[in-house]
C-alpha cells in the first residue's frame, strides 16, 4: 500500500509539474510567435498624399450701365466673381476675349470689334475668400465691326491655389443694335402761308448710316392743316441714298403751324422706328374786305347809290352822278 501510495504522489508531482509548465514556459514564445505573423505598417515616403480640389469661381452676375448696347457707342460692363467653395483663391485675374455672333443672317460671325477702353483686357483683382464674391468693371465700346444682335463674349477667370495656377472659360451673351442716321438734305418749305391757301412743300431725306434700312416710308403731317398726299413707301434703303417726297398743304388756321417730315422703319430685330425732323409756318388769316366792297360781299364794283332814274338826268344835264 505504501508503495501505490508514493506512485500516486510521484504521478500527481508530475502532473503538477506539467501543468505550471505549459501555463508560465510557453507563454513567452506564443506571443513571439503571434507577434512575429502580423506585420507593422510601412509608410512610402515617397507616395503623393491626395490634394485638396481647388475654389471654384463662377461669374454670379453681370450688369451694363446703358440699357440699350449701340454699336459705336460706349458702356461699362461689371462683373460679379464669386468663390462657390470655402477655399481662398489667390491673385484673381479677370480677361475678356473678343466678340463673337449677330443677327440670323450674320450669325457665327466673329469681330474683333469689341474693345476694352482705358486699360488693358485683364483686370487684376486680388484674393478672394471663401465663400466670397468681387466686382470688377470694364469700359467697352463695340466698334463698327461688332455685327448687330445677340453676341457672345469670352471671359477668363485665373487664380493660383497651393502654389498652382488654375484658369477658368466662361462666356457672357450681350446684345448689340445699330441706331439708323438720317438726315435732311433738302426742305423745300415756305415760311409763311395764308389760310385756306394751299402750297406745295418737297423734302429730300438721306441715309447716312453705313447699312441698309429696311421697311422705310415717308410722310408728312401738319398741324394744323390738310396734307394732299401724305405717305411715300420706299422698302429698302440704300446707304447714301436720298429719297423724296411733294407733297401739297392747306393751313386751316392762322397762326403758327407745324409740319414735320417722318421717317418710319424697321430696326435690326424688327421693332418699328420713327426718325422726326420739324418746321414752323407763319399762316396769317384770310384777307380783310375792302372799302369799296358792296355789302353783298362781291366786292368786283362799288355799290351804286341812289335811284336810276335821278342818276339818269344829273348824267344828261352833265350834273355828275
Amino acid at each position: 500500500m505504501r508503495l501505490n501510495r508514493i506512485r500516486v504522489t510521484a504521478v500527481w508531482a508530475l502532473a503538477c509539474a506539467a501543468l505550471i509548465a505549459s501555463a508560465f514556459g510557453p507563454a513567452p514564445a506564443r506571443a513571439d510567435a503571434a507577434a512575429a505573423t502580423v506585420p507593422a505598417p510601412v509608410t512610402d515616403p515617397t507616395e503623393p498624399t491626395a490634394a485638396k480640389p481647388a475654389p471654384v469661381l463662377v461669374i454670379a452676375a453681370y450688369e451694363t450701365d446703358e440699357k440699350r448696347l449701340v454699336v459705336g457707342s460706349s458702356f461699362a460692363l461689371t462683373l460679379d466673381i464669386g468663390n462657390e467653395t470655402g477655399r481662398r483663391a489667390n491673385n484673381v485675374v479677370v480677361s475678356i476675349a473678343g466678340v463673337s455672333g449677330g443677327t440670323a443672317g450674320e450669325a457665327g460671325a466673329a469681330s474683333s470689334g469689341l474693345t476694352v477702353l482705358g486699360t488693358g483686357n485683364a483686370k487684376y483683382m486680388g484674393d478672394i475668400p471663401g465663400d466670397d464674391s468681387k466686382d470688377v468693371s470694364f469700359e467697352m465700346v463695340a466698334g463698327p465691326g461688332t455685327p448687330p444682335g445677340a453676341a457672345t463674349v469670352p471671359v477668363t477667370i485665373s487664380f493660383e491655389y497651393e502654389g498652382a495656377r488654375q484658369e477658368l472659360a466662361y462666356t457672357i451673351g450681350l446684345v448689340f443694335e445699330r441706331n439708323a442716321v438720317f438726315t435732311v438734305a433738302t426742305a423745300e418749305i415756305p415760311k409763311t402761308a395764308r389760310v385756306g391757301e394751299p402750297f406745295e412743300a418737297s423734302f429730300e431725306l438721306a441715309n447716312a448710316g453705313g447699312f441698309t434700312i429696311n421697311g422705310l416710308s415717308m410722310s408728312v403731317e401738319a398741324s394744323p392743316g390738310a396734307v394732299t398726299d401724305p405717305r411715300v413707301y420706299v422698302g429698302a434703303f440704300e446707304a447714301a441714298a436720298v429719297e423724296t417726297i411733294d407733297v401739297s398743304i392747306t393751313p386751316k388756321k392762322a397762326g403758327p403751324m407745324e409740319v414735320v417730315l417722318l421717317a418710319t422703319y424697321r430696326d435690326d430685330f424688327g421693332k418699328e422706328k420713327t426718325y422726326r425732323a420739324t418746321y414752323e409756318v407763319q399762316v396769317k388769316g384770310e384777307p380783310k374786305p375792302s372799302a369799296d366792297q358792296t355789302a353783298t360781299g362781291s366786292g368786283d364794283k362799288p355799290a351804286e347809290k341812289g335811284n336810276w332814274f335821278v342818276r339818269f338826268f344829273r348824267s344828261l344835264f352833265g350834273l355828275g352822278a
